[in-house]
């Protein structure tokens, strides 16, 4: 029986991949977001490094990159509506041809360090055809909900979901509601939870919420209207390098 886990952070999946102690999973990631900051991918090469330092902890931007990094995954399809994906976001999965780190991939060579295996794919949504055998289906609400999408616009993707042909049965699923990111549409979430374990007969199985981290010690010591000036100047300035291809 497939079973449909319900949480609220992103990070949470990862707790549940431990507690399996999975391997080699075959997911396919359904997020406005890669969830994949800290990681380098060699797309033509299949491989991927890590390139900021993991043991600052987990958290919703990273999970799958600490995922990939201890074999819980071994193959990624990320897929995306528009707005979406790297040129929508900060914080991102690195490429190889990407300016920035052309540094790090000749310090990387000169280590002789060869990376770990990752099958990685990256579509937008039109281009998804749907689920593959064997596969781990993981959505995050925001690829429905996103505050960067209009309000009105959430039933029509998800219906576009549930147009696809689901000829497989995935063994499990996750769905995160990512409020943070996503337009308080709670009574929608809800809907789309039964009528996906109704459609795959699917188990459902609620984690609690995970408690708030701690703020970080600038936060602490900056003014909020400070802190959130700077956030913004440097999000917009991110986002501005993005949308002209620089990465």
């Amino acid at each position: 029986m497939t079973t449909l886990y319900v949480i609220e952070k992103h990070d949470q999946l990862l707790s549940i991949w431990r507690r399996q102690n999975a391997t080699n999973l075959r997911v396919v990631h359904l997020d406005f977001h890669c969830d994949m900051r800290g990681l380098l991918i060699d797309r033509r090469a299949q491989r991927a490094y890590p390139i900021d330092d993991i043991r600052k902890g987990v958290d919703v931007g990273n999970f799958l990159t600490h995922a990939i990094l201890e074999g819980r995954v071994q193959r990624v399809r990320w897929v995306h509506d528009l707005p979406g994906g790297r040129q929508h976001d900060v914080g991102t999965v690195k490429y190889e041809s990407d300016w920035s780190v052309q540094l790090t991939r000749w310090r990387l060579a000169q280590q002789g360090q060869v990376g770990i295996p990752l099958t990685y794919e990256v579509m937008t949504f039109p281009e998804w055809s749907g689920l593959e055998a064997g596969e781990f289906l993981d959505i995050d609400w925001d690829v429905f909900a996103c505050k960067d999408y209009p309000a009105d616009s959430v039933e029509a993707r998800i219906e576009a979901f549930f147009e696809r042909n689901f000829t497989c049965v995935p063994e499990q699923i996750s769905v995160c509601y990512s409020p943070r990111f996503s337009h308080q549409t709670q009574l929608q979430f809800e809907r789309t939870i039964q009528r996906l374990a109704g459609m795959f007969q699917a188990k459902i199985e609620r984690l609690p919420a995970a408690p708030p981290p701690p703020p970080k010690t600038y936060k602490k010591l900056l003014p909020p209207i400070f802190y959130d000036t700077l956030r913004t100047g440097y999000y917009q300035s991110q986002l501005w390098l993005r949308h002209q291809g620089i990465y």
